[in-house]
């Protein structure tokens, strides 16, 4: 169980999956979870990360659009509004990009005040 209000956690994970549809290659979205301390982790990972790393400390900026946005159509603001939600609920975010075998990866994981 996770503490925080129901309806604004799934708004979170709802943007987090629809930005890993958007802006990865298809191939791959991978959904764990893990508990650490007294937190949940739920990390949602895609395949075909397109960020560059020096632009990755920005993503939770508001009005913010990384360089791979491309067509995409978007205002900024989702994952601004995903960290200030998890902040409100005791929570946070972050993201980490990482290469395996040439493959090109992105996570990013809420993290949840659990019971």
């Amino acid at each position: 169980m996770i503490q925080g209000d129901l309806d604004r956690s799934v708004e979170i994970l709802q943007n987090i999956i629809e930005n890993a549809v958007k802006y990865g290659d298809g191939r791959m979205i991978n959904i764990s979870f893990a508990d650490e301390e007294d937190c949940k982790l739920i990390s949602v990972k895609n395949s075909g990360c397109e960020l560059p790393k020096n632009e990755l400390p920005h993503i939770f900026d508001s009005f913010w659009r990384g360089s791979n946005a491309g067509s995409n159509h978007g205002s900024g603001l989702g994952l601004y509004i995903c960290r200030e939600l998890l902040r409100k609920m005791n929570g946070d975010i972050f993201a980490e990009i990482h290469n395996d075998n040439a493959e090109c990866f992105m996570t990013v994981t809420a993290v949840f005040p659990m019971l």
